[in-house]
């Protein structure tokens, strides 16, 4: 009876500069295999690896998809929701930490593999975007109301 069950911790960053909030397209194949939620916008993040902590793979996800270097000390966790896969019998926990740029704009490089645009928005006009990965939507409207 005391089996563990699988946690796999998937980390985003949500970037914001000033009002505006970093969006990177997903791409339609993710190395040769059709991608999730393809051309739907959403934030850089993936799988933490064995022996990571989430917010240094979170941050490790940000240049890789992004070219974005961030400050450990500027996350700070926005978002948290798990799910349960009874088929791989795993729990998916995704984590969203939240962090502000200063000053100009990064300069953003995406890995065309995964993303192929980018676009700075308000919380607006990101709630206004038809294609937003579900999980962002709720993070987006739950902004908006705290404000």
């Amino acid at each position: 009876i005391g089996e563990k069950m699988m946690v796999k911790l998937i980390a985003h960053v949500l970037v914001h500069s000033g009002g505006d909030y970093l969006l990177i397209q997903r791409s339609e194949i993710k190395r040769g295999e059709p991608n999730v939620y393809p051309t739907y916008w959403d934030i850089p993040g993936g799988g933490v690896e064995k022996g990571e902590l989430p917010r240094d793979g979170a941050l490790r996800e940000c240049i890789e998809e992004a070219g974005v270097r961030l400050d450990s000390s500027s996350l700070k966790l926005l978002h948290e929701d798990s799910q349960l896969d009874t088929s791989k019998d795993k729990v998916f926990t995704r984590l969203v930490y939240k962090a502000e740029w200063v000053g100009e704009k990064p300069i953003i490089r995406l890995d065309p593999e995964e993303h192929t645009h980018f676009k700075w928005v308000t919380l607006d006009q990101a709630l206004e975007e038809e294609k937003l990965v579900p999980y962002l939507r709720e993070i987006f409207e739950r902004l908006r109301n705290d404000l």
